[in-house]
């Protein structure tokens, strides 16, 4: 049970870029005693984002941004998990020219990392997160119902016994969510007070609203059932206007955060 994830996010400590960027879709991950924070990094001269990595130590110290992944086109949200000792990268991207699920391996943590494989193909899915249960992986990841309508209200997902096959099995229920408010994660799937979190974006109104916890209550080949727990605001801060990303591990909670500033071309 981890009693230590904290949503007092007027306590957090703020990490903020240059004028000339943002960052976005913190996740982190504990190791050698640090805590590695990989996000998107979206420079506006270039109208397109990178994943970057800064490191963290006990006191709050963090490192310069390096960063680890561009492509020709949009990366984000980098859903990192391990694997049989090995440490893997998703991003499920619509940017690309032809709509797959990309699979990263680690060559050298946390900074090199290269293309592996191919695991969804033709299914446009936006913000894929992994979730080992029941001796079986899961695939949560939104997709618009059909073509121009929007990306952040239907909820996927799928299955398979290995994370690194190419043979993902459809849920029988999806879209498991349909729901604005709910269906869009929003970080990795987390215990908190023996319970199952997955957080989403709430994304009504406007992209990055807010989130919410969602309780997953049953999950099976043929079962899928949530509830949410709590919906977060951005209102702990005058001049606030979004955040959609939460994350934690060992001790470490993240966040982003929209904050409204004079933006350099």
């Amino acid at each position: 049970m981890n009693n230590d994830i904290s949503t007092s996010f007027l306590k957090f400590k703020e990490i903020m870029p240059t004028k000339d960027r943002f960052w976005a879709d913190p996740f982190v991950v504990y190791k050698d005693q640090k805590h590695h924070i990989f996000f998107e990094e979206f420079l506006n001269y270039q109208n397109k984002g990178h994943l970057s990595v800064m490191t963290v130590d006990n006191n709050g110290n963090y490192t310069k941004p390096v960063k680890i992944l561009e492509r020709d086109y949009h990366l984000s949200y980098p859903s990192i998990f391990e694997f049989q000792n090995e440490w893997y990268l998703i991003h499920g991207t619509i940017h690309n020219s032809k709509s797959y699920v990309e699979l990263f391996k680690c060559d050298n943590f946390p900074f090199q990392w290269k293309y592996d494989r191919k695991l969804i193909i033709d299914i446009p899915l936006v913000d894929t997160t992994m979730f080992f249960y029941n001796k079986k992986w899961w695939m949560f990841a939104c997709k618009a119902e059909n073509n121009g309508t929007s990306r952040s209200e239907e909820l996927m997902l799928f299955y398979s016994d290995d994370p690194l096959s190419a043979n993902w099995i459809p849920h029988p229920l999806n879209p498991i969510v349909s729901d604005i408010r709910n269906a869009r994660p929003a970080g990795k799937i987390f215990e908190m007070n023996n319970k199952i979190i997955r957080p989403a974006q709430n994304c009504f109104q406007v992209y990055g609203n807010g989130l919410s916890f969602n309780e997953i209550i049953k999950l099976n080949e043929n079962e899928y059932e949530e509830k949410c727990l709590e919906f977060f605001k951005p209102d702990w801060k005058s001049g606030l206007i979004g955040f959609h990303t939460f994350n934690y591990e060992k001790g470490c909670t993240v966040i982003d955060a929209r904050i409204k500033r004079s933006r350099l071309n």
